[in-house]
């Protein structure tokens, strides 16, 4: 019994130990990358301002900034894909349940 309770506590503790690796590894990867992102789509629309300035082109603030932000990488890709799974799952196992239980609530009336 001991042996089990043993073997059990060292998965768990391996799956939180993993658990918080993949978590601080990928929000130092995605806050780097974002910055660094940020940065040179900053050097871009400088440059481009300023090349606009030079040929006497009309400025628009809204053709410098960019609004569009993307927050995705591997590991919110994968896990959304498994969210999905798992919503997916439980719906259709209720919609059974709730089927099979309406049909025998009818058959007893």
């Amino acid at each position: 019994m001991k042996k089990k309770n043993r073997t059990f506590n060292y998965i768990l503790l391996f799956l939180f130990l993993s658990f918080l690796g993949l978590y601080f590894s990928s929000s130092a990867g995605v806050i780097d990358y974002q910055a660094k992102h940020r940065n040179d789509l900053t050097e871009k629309q400088i440059k481009q301002f300023e090349d606009d300035i030079k040929n006497n082109k009309e400025i628009d603030i809204k053709k410098y900034i960019d609004s569009d932000k993307k927050y995705d990488n591997v590991i919110s890709r994968t896990t959304l894909k498994v969210s999905n799974t798992i919503g997916e799952v439980i719906e259709g196992s209720l919609k059974f349940l709730f089927s099979n239980l309406e049909k025998s609530m009818n058959d007893k009336e």
